[in-house]
């Protein structure tokens, strides 16, 4: 997968503003940390400038986590377990309060998870940390935040179809997510044929979620997420193509 952090220094991220997220039916990783009485993981507030370069970096750890969540080993789980700690220390000015909570949250999901040797909710609990991060990127942004939530959804289809068993339903929430982010985004594509093949994707990914087709299901979510890729290049270029100049006439 893409480096987070290059993407978005190479399109030159202005300061962060918080985007709004209306989350999709079953969002939260399941079974873990979620009780009241659990404790949370903290994240210390410390005084930072808004960095996008911090929100990059915590992206991609958590991502990192989900990703290998199902082939890592306990020690290389501890490891990027403490990076994704880590760089969730770096960002906790930047998130607002009810966001931090959350973030707490899945962050004692994923560690109560890798102590249980559960990767399902492993990778759960990371992929809804990184919805978190990445809803955090400014709207105002070379690449839309639709198209890193599209990455999420793609991920957490990934998760629910390793889980034992499949999380169908799940997958299923994360798949109608997915439709609304692109609906969000795909009037600004102009490629035409990487639109289509966007479109038809999903449309893939519901016929196979649908039959419970586990083997095709999974290559229909390996090619959302190679097309997410297609996506970033298309919204990448684009940021660093110059701004039209229009003369004016004189009367």
């Amino acid at each position: 997968m893409r480096s987070w952090r290059s993407n978005i220094l190479h399109i030159g991220l202005p300061l962060v503003a918080i985007a709004a997220l209306s989350g999709c039916g079953s969002s939260q990783a399941p079974e873990a940390g979620t009780e009241s009485g659990d404790q949370m993981v903290p994240v210390p507030q410390k005084e930072t400038k808004s960095s996008p370069i911090a929100l990059a970096a915590a992206a991609e750890n958590f991502e990192a986590l989900t990703e290998q969540a199902f082939t890592a080993k306990p020690d290389e789980l501890a490891l990027l377990f403490a990076k994704a700690q880590k760089s969730a220390t770096g960002i906790a000015g930047q998130l607002g309060p009810e966001a931090t909570k959350s973030l707490e949250g899945r962050l004692l999901a994923a560690r109560t998870a890798i102590d249980a040797g559960h990767p399902s909710d492993i990778a759960l609990a990371a992929v809804e940390a990184f919805r978190l991060v990445v809803s955090a990127f400014s709207p105002d942004a070379g690449m839309p935040v639709a198209v890193s939530l599209l990455d999420y959804a793609g991920f957490r289809i990934q998760a629910d179809l390793k889980s034992e068993p499949p999380r169908w339903s799940d997958a299923q929430e994360a798949a109608k997510y997915a439709h609304g982010q692109w609906d969000q985004v795909k009037d600004e594509v102009t490629d035409l044929a990487l639109k289509e093949q966007f479109t038809a994707s999903l449309a893939s990914m519901d016929e196979y979620l649908s039959a419970r087709d586990d083997e095709m299901a999974a290559k229909a979510a390996a090619t959302e997420l190679d097309l997410v890729d297609d996506l970033e290049g298309f919204f990448k270029l684009r940021a660093t193509e110059p701004t039209p100049i229009v003369a004016s006439r004189e009367t």
